[in-house]
């Protein structure tokens, strides 16, 4: 095992990290810093339906079971616990699945992967150089103010029996996992900026530049 995650570190040097919770700004960043510098964006969530789909019972069990649960079943249906430990369990399932992507592809320019599924713990052990990563959270207030604004949030839980419980859940989901994220990027000493609406996307963006200023041009 010890052999594999060295083997791991080498191969993957060349990938920064950008994970976190959703509703932070990691997309728009992520965008951002790709278009400045040529680098090659590698976006989890586009890669999730392909992965789920892929998913087996044996080997991704949460996933596979999480991908198929109705949206009563995925929102209403387990406690907000349950969800908070079961996106955690989801995520450690699909790491072999980001890893492999990762390594396929070419390795001509940097790679910038970003994504919610990017849990400090499973990308510690890969960095050579802790600053190569970084983690965004919202608070609940922010998170909040941002999903009332967008109309597509509703449609998410629009076929639930309650859609206004569906979408507490919701909140309540995102709102412990960001909690979550935060402790284990506290435990591996790792880099963590807590999105409050004080600072503006650009100042955020800065600041994740600031980070990376030994590899790229600012």
């Amino acid at each position: 095992m010890l052999d594999e995650i060295e083997r791991l570190k080498q191969a993957l040097q060349h990938v920064y990290w950008l994970g976190g919770s959703p509703c932070a700004g990691k997309s728009s960043i992520a965008d951002e810093l790709v278009t400045r510098y040529g680098w090659r964006l590698y976006r989890c969530d586009d890669a999730y339906a392909r992965h789920a789909q892929e998913a087996t019972v044996t080997n991704e069990p949460t996933l596979y079971h999480l991908s198929r649960l109705t949206p009563d079943a995925l929102w209403l249906e387990r406690s907000v616990e349950q969800q908070i430990r079961e996106e955690f369990a989801s995520y450690h399932d699909e790491w072999r699945l980001i890893v492999r992507d990762l390594e396929a592809l070419p390795r001509d320019v940097p790679i910038l992967a970003e994504g919610a599924a990017l849990l400090p713990g499973l990308v510690a052990p890969l960095l050579c150089e802790r600053s190569r990563a970084m983690w965004m959270v919202p608070t609940m207030e922010f998170q909040l103010t941002y999903y009332q604004q967008r109309t597509w949030a509703r449609e998410v839980v629009r076929e639930c029996r309650d859609p206004e419980q569906a979408f507490e859940n919701w909140m309540q989901r995102d709102s412990g996992f960001a909690r979550a994220v935060i402790q284990e990027v506290r435990q591996y000493h790792l880099n963590v900026v807590v999105v409050d609406g004080t600072h503006t996307l650009a100042q955020n963006l800065a600041y994740v530049e600031q980070a990376w200023r030994s590899d790229v041009q600012v």
